[in-house]
């Protein structure tokens, strides 16, 4: 696809790596016609906000922060789906007003549910929801990896492990960039954690631990259906 095939676009994805989003926004601007709406799938949207407002641009052309919260580890066409975005959430993050409803119209037909915050509000909830649970995966792959006895737990690992650790597999550089362009949310998402294991810790050894469990099992059991 050339650059210049956007003219016609009343509405155009960037669908990149973070680090890619404004380059290509900026490389597409001379292109755009006047009304266009340019949004991206960035996972982190506060330093992609700030950049999109300092690119030059007409106007008339808008830019609107976006997450579709869909897809898994896997990258690349082989992991496309028609059906991708049947049931997810997409976060918007309002750069333009003029572009929310035909984004909330765009999505909807994908077969999404739309979801308006900040840019503040998206990035401290994705890192608890994702970029944290990301984190643990690598966190308890790397303390089996350096265990004394790595082998023997290797011959060892079955499906919580599998489980645990699915999103570890994902895409290192990608994934670099998402935890050091969303620093800060994510130390204090870390913070929590310490802090809700050493309550868990503190509760080895007592009864109120199968109180403790059953919590978090209630919790989780309608996020996901049961499953």
């Amino acid at each position: 696809m050339r650059l210049a095939d956007v003219a016609s676009a009343d509405i155009v994805v960037i669908c990149s790596p973070l680090d890619a989003i404004i380059p290509l926004f900026k490389r597409i601007v001379p292109f755009l016609k006047p009304g266009a709406i340019v949004t991206d799938a960035g996972s982190v949207k506060e330093p992609i906000l700030r950049a999109a407002a300092r690119v030059k641009r007409p106007a008339s052309v808008h830019f609107m922060g976006g997450h579709p919260l869909a897809g898994s580890h896997r990258t690349g066409v082989e992991a496309s789906s028609f059906r991708l975005f049947e049931g997810s959430t997409v976060v918007l993050v309002p750069g333009s007003r003029t572009a929310l409803s035909p984004l909330k119209a765009l999505w909807r037909v994908a077969g999404a549910k739309t979801l308006v915050l900040t840019a503040k509000e998206h990035d401290r909830a994705v890192a608890l929801i994702s970029h944290l649970p990301h984190a643990l995966a690598h966190a308890l792959v790397h303390l089996i990896a350096r265990a004394r006895d790595r082998r023997r737990l290797a011959s060892l690992v079955a499906g919580s492990f599998r489980d645990a650790t699915r999103v570890a597999s994902a895409d290192p550089s990608q994934w670099a960039q998402i935890f050091g362009a969303n620093a800060r949310p994510l130390r204090d998402a870390l913070r929590s954690f310490r802090r809700e294991l050493s309550r868990f810790e503190n509760n080895l050894s007592r009864s109120s631990l199968q109180k403790h469990l059953k919590v978090s099992q209630a919790f989780r059991r309608p996020l996901f259906h049961g499953k």
